[in-house]
């Protein structure tokens, strides 16, 4: 393995939201770069077969439970690793709907998966937190710019935002690093979408220049997180804050 594949060597990552694209992209990047992974999700099928691939742990998750049960989930996972070095959080909902016709119920999964699971994550990884540990939590790079039928993902990102400068300002001690993430191939966002939505939302998108000739290559966008953890980690006076990533356009 060569230097620059080692460089997560030892370290203990535990990827919330890993049975799917980024999530999944990142635990696998991780752990071929030497780190010791442990994975939770929901869908308990998917993790096991991707456990089994890394030589890593699964654990059944679902982010929009309980405080109690997440730190229950987080706290075993620690335990399995013997610590953690790294959180990386990446579970999300996009639900796609033109905004006079997102229900309260949508509004509220969105905003405890996409906010509120976020923080319920950081809050049960504190206690078992190296000292350089580092925090990663995944957001969008369209918060303050709203496209149309995505407001609830939009707003639960902007508030997630907003609580992990919260965190930063009341903890200045933890290193959490807030990622913006662009259009990225090969996830689930549309797994379950309206068709006949999707059409109409795409062609909004396109009119008001919101659709990307090119999208970040998945791999890439998990090798950039993996080097974002093991940077902070190994310079633990720098915290990067809040890094967007955007789709590199090759014409």
């Amino acid at each position: 393995m060569s230097s620059q594949l080692a460089d997560a060597a030892g370290l203990r990552l535990l990827v919330v939201g890993a049975s799917s694209g980024i999530g999944h992209a990142v635990a696998t990047a991780a752990a071929e770069r030497g780190a010791k992974v442990a994975v939770a999700a929901r869908r308990m099928e998917l993790l096991t077969e991707l456990a089994t691939k890394i030589d890593g742990f699964a654990f059944e998750l679902d982010v929009s439970d309980t405080p109690a049960a997440v730190a229950s989930t987080v706290t075993a996972a620690a335990e399995a690793l013997g610590g953690l070095d790294a959180v990386v959080f990446t579970s999300t909902v996009i639900p796609f709907s033109h905004i006079e016709d997102t229900d309260v119920s949508t509004w509220i999964h969105a905003f405890s998966v996409n906010t509120l699971g976020a923080n319920h994550v950081v809050r049960a990884a504190l206690p078992h937190l190296s000292e350089n540990g580092v925090l990663l939590v995944a957001s969008s790079n369209d918060v303050g710019r709203p496209r149309a039928g995505v407001a609830a993902y939009g707003a639960s990102k902007a508030a997630l935002d907003e609580i992990l400068l919260a965190w930063r300002s009341e903890h200045p001690n933890l290193s959490i690093v807030r990622v913006g993430i662009g259009p990225t191939q090969d996830t689930e966002i549309l797994r379950g979408a309206d068709r006949d939505l999707l059409a109409q939302l795409f062609k909004s998108w396109v009119e008001h220049g919101q659709l990307p000739a090119q999208m970040s290559a998945l791999n890439d966008v998990a090798n950039t997180l993996v080097s974002l953890v093991t940077l902070s980690y190994a310079n633990p006076t720098v915290v990067p804050e809040s890094v967007q990533l955007a789709p590199r356009i090759r014409r």
